[in-house]
């Protein structure tokens, strides 16, 4: 499973860059084996791939443009790993609305596109007092959008910055450092 991620300069994307992925696993690291992963805004894959090989059972990819899915789908044939991997192409939002319970999955990253409100959006849906957040959930911002959203009390949120990247992870109490 170790193949380079394809990802074709004329596709719309900004990838998760290394540095970013490895601060995330190295944070995540103790919840990842046997874990459901879901990527969403997954671009090319490189952060649920990136799971699978640190040991998650699955990977659910969400990503809404075609052409992205066509290149995060040759990458994931390339490591081997279909079996692992559901791909659904559609956009983030809707496909979290359309699943009111996303406690099918142990951990949620999202890396939406910065400044258009999707983070307003991720948090509002994701971070509910009512709802019961998965293991894991990670949110990749950029830190000139993220004071212009308002974080919820009550949960235990740690934010790690990356140069202009911001991670904003959410555990549960029993998996908290």
């Amino acid at each position: 499973m170790t193949s380079k991620i394809a990802a074709h300069k004329s596709l719309n994307i900004r990838p998760t860059s290394a540095l970013v992925r490895k601060v995330l696993f190295d944070t995540i690291a103790g919840q990842v084996p046997g874990a459901a992963f879901l990527d969403l805004f997954a671009g090319t894959g490189s952060v649920g791939l990136e799971a699978l090989r640190k040991g998650a059972l699955s990977a659910t990819f969400v990503e809404r443009d075609r052409a992205v899915v066509r290149a995060l789908r040759s990458n994931i044939e390339a490591a081997g790993v279909a079996g692992s991997c559901r791909v659904f192409p559609i956009d983030a939002v809707s496909f979290l609305k359309k699943r009111d319970d996303p406690s099918e999955f142990d951990i949620i990253f999202a890396d939406p596109p910065y400044e258009r409100g999707y983070l307003k959006i991720l948090v509002h849906i994701l971070l509910r007092p009512e709802r019961v957040p998965a293991r894991a959930l990670s949110i990749q911002t950029s830190k000139f959008e993220l004071p212009q959203v308002k974080l919820p009390d009550g949960f235990a949120i740690r934010q790690k910055t990356i140069g202009d990247t911001v991670l904003l992870l959410v555990t549960d109490r029993q998996n908290e450092e």
